[in-house]
């Protein structure tokens, strides 16, 4: 799935490159894996993680490791703008389908996530950006000469830097987008010149700024569990079991009247077969729905043309007290 995690020795390095605030900074990494990156990046600050990881195992090993985790791709997270102080971006290393109404029918996702993920960083925010060497393309170039400056490029280590020519990137967040032609110039040349390794700083470089809360952190996909605990605290759930009654079928009554219609779905699917009515009125309902076929045959020109043709048939049954058995439907 294109899952590349961060070598822990680079990540060390990282870290020094980067002064916390006294208060609090919210780290996201949109594609969190496991989760170590971060956990280590923030190791000694107060900071608030946020991980987005579309692998269920990952997602559920980053949970142990960061303080919010959602289990899908970043395309399907929501989060508030202007919320975050450090963007740590390892994307997976492939393509993807893009859009041909704006003429890109693939992009890489080493560019759809730098687009996709800016507008969650404050200004003055942090971006760390660990991409192929061969990917800071023009393209690429242009957008982060737009929206960043302060930059700093580093390659991985010598033993790390052989399987993917990876480089590290730094930026911060510009207040106010505008192309600037002498960064573009510089990051567009970075494919083909030879950078230096990452160094472990004594000092460190950037100030990461201060966070404010975020109010949104979420997915547009309903995961089961979540929903199962969001239902368990939901003051309308409990006010509509409360008012409902259950049968020992798990039945309950519903809180308004049903339509004939419903009461037709009901009883074709089974859900109020048993006993019903008290005395005279009681008897035995059983409701089921079966595929049948039977053949059809028409001529088409001087050719006779068989068909075999499926349709679903709804049968209820009751049982009266004397023993008599009607077909309702």
């Amino acid at each position: 799935m294109g899952y590349y995690p961060t070598p822990l020795s680079v990540v060390y390095r990282i870290r020094s490159f980067l002064e916390f605030p006294d208060d609090n900074a919210n780290v996201l990494d949109p594609c969190c894996g496991e989760g170590t990156a971060v956990r280590n990046l923030v190791d000694g600050a107060r900071a608030i993680t946020y991980g987005i990881e579309l692998d269920e195992y990952r997602a559920e090993q980053a949970r142990e490791k960061l303080d919010h985790v959602l289990q899908c791709g970043y395309e399907d997270a929501r989060m508030s703008n202007s919320s975050v102080s450090c963007l740590f971006l390892n994307p997976p290393y492939d393509w993807q389908k893009g859009s041909p109404a704006h003429g890109h029918e693939h992009e890489r996702t080493e560019k759809v996530f730098l687009k996709g993920t800016v507008r969650y960083l404050v200004p003055q925010g942090i971006v760390v950006y660990i991409v192929p060497q061969p990917r800071v393309t023009e393209d690429v170039a242009k957008i982060l000469s737009y929206r960043f400056d302060d930059f700093n490029t580093y390659r991985f280590p010598d033993d790390e830097y052989e399987a993917f020519r990876q480089v590290v990137l730094f930026g911060r967040r510009k207040g106010q987008n505008c192309l600037d032609d002498g960064s573009f110039g510089m990051l567009r040349s970075i494919p083909y010149v030879d950078l230096p390794e990452i160094p472990h700083m004594q000092q460190p470089v950037y100030q990461v700024p201060s966070s404010p809360e975020v109010r949104l952190f979420r997915s547009t996909l309903i995961d089961e569990a979540e929903l199962e605990h969001e239902l368990g605290s939901s003051a309308l759930w409990e006010k509509l079991n409360g008012h409902g009654q259950r049968n020992r079928n798990g039945v309950g009554r519903p809180p308004l009247p049903l339509h004939t219609g419903h009461l037709g779905l009901l009883l074709a699917s089974g859900c109020l077969d048993g006993m019903v009515g008290e005395g005279d009125d009681r008897h035995i309902v059983r409701g089921k729905v079966e595929k049948v076929s039977h053949l059809e045959q028409e001529y088409e020109g001087d050719v006779l043309v068989e068909r075999e043709v499926e349709r679903y048939r709804v049968s209820v049954k009751v049982l009266t007290p004397d023993g008599e058995i009607r077909n309702l439907m």
